[in-house]
């Protein structure tokens, strides 16, 4: 997938409720820490474009086969690393959103 297809992925998967949220410690942790609920880091997760890619496509450590991209906003501390479910057959995105 290029950096406009995971983007377009995750704006579509966001709309539709069609996403996993990931829910590490540091996940848990974050949105604890900064008072956020599913519609504040929805609303986050549609502003992020292309311009803000860090890094990727790249060799996820988990699943060495899986590709992921990590996204950082300009101004906030928050990182959102994203990459197309393979554990379905339709369009699914996971996603990590933490400090």
């Amino acid at each position: 997938m290029t950096v406009t297809q995971i983007v377009n992925l995750l704006h579509k998967s966001v709309s539709d409720k069609s996403y996993d949220l990931v829910p590490t410690e540091k996940n848990i942790r974050s949105r604890k820490k900064y008072g956020l609920t599913i519609y504040d880091i929805e609303d986050f997760l549609k502003t992020i474009s292309e311009v803000d890619l860090y890094s990727g496509p790249e060799e996820d450590r988990d699943r060495p086969n899986e590709k992921v991209f990590i996204f950082v906003i300009n101004g906030v501390n928050f990182y959102v690393k994203a990459k197309k479910d393979t554990n379905v057959t339709y369009d699914r995105i996971k996603i990590i959103f933490c400090l």
